[in-house]
């Protein structure tokens, strides 16, 4: 379940601003682009450097180091798709920006049972595959 915790008013952050924030554990960039807010874990996968002061282009965020790039919404890093940086999602109510903490639940996941185990006594073989005769070869 996320719980979403109160950071600041909508006033201290203009559009095409940024702050970074703390909330527990977590170092938090959040950016109002284009009248719309976005939280992204504030250290850059490649070398830690602060995302809350890199800049925004076309909704991606580039880290001011070294150019690293994370999309604003999916957090994915285009230079390597593996790398993938942590996005919270962002609620604005009565002139509050709050940024939400905890597990999403995903409504279409699968349902039903762990799968099962095979016994463990069944036995099997696997032959050995061995190399083919070349009858060109002299055995």
């Amino acid at each position: 379940m996320i719980k979403f915790v109160d950071v600041m008013s909508e006033e201290d952050l203009p559009i095409g601003k940024s702050a970074i924030v703390s909330a527990g554990n977590d170092e938090i960039a959040l950016f109002n682009y284009k009248g719309k807010y976005y939280a992204i874990n504030n250290k850059c996968l490649h070398n830690g450097s602060s995302l809350g002061e890199g800049r925004i282009e076309e909704g991606v965020l580039i880290c001011p180091n070294h150019e690293w790039r994370f999309d604003l919404v999916s957090g994915q890093c285009p230079q390597n798709p593996e790398m993938k940086a942590k996005i919270f999602p962002v609620k604005v109510g009565k002139g509050r920006i709050k940024i939400g903490f905890g597990k999403e639940i995903d409504k279409n996941a699968s349902k039903g049972k762990a799968p099962s185990k095979a016994p463990s006594s069944l036995k099997f073989t696997i032959p050995t595959i061995q190399k083919p005769i070349n009858p060109d070869e002299d055995w």
